[in-house]
């Protein structure tokens, strides 16, 4: 990876802001958001398949936003290789962020 070409990647978690993007989304907390979306610790209960267009924009979610939380899922992935639900949620929301194009 060239470091100098990723420099304005976030650094660490707080940078990553994972709350404060989901909270700016659709104005519902992190631990609302994985209810709706089937997070546990280390697994998601839920696929795509568990949800519908028209639900995921009766509740302010767009194919954007999809996508913009699941980049910040890989950046705390990335920072954080430990995490064990970070990789698994970003590649669930990209899967769900499908539904809407």
């Amino acid at each position: 990876m060239n470091v100098a070409r990723h420099r304005k990647w976030p650094q660490t978690r707080r940078e990553v802001d994972l709350r404060g993007r989901i909270r700016r989304a659709v104005g519902v907390s992190l631990k609302e958001a994985g209810r709706f979306f089937g997070w546990a610790p280390a697994k998601t209960t839920k696929s795509s398949a568990d949800f519908t267009r028209d639900e995921l924009i009766a509740r302010g979610w767009t194919k954007k936003k999809l996508l913009d939380v699941a980049d910040a899922y890989d950046h705390v992935a990335r920072i954080t290789p430990s995490n064990p639900s970070a990789a698994g949620r970003a590649s669930q929301l990209r899967e769900i962020a499908k539904l809407l194009e």
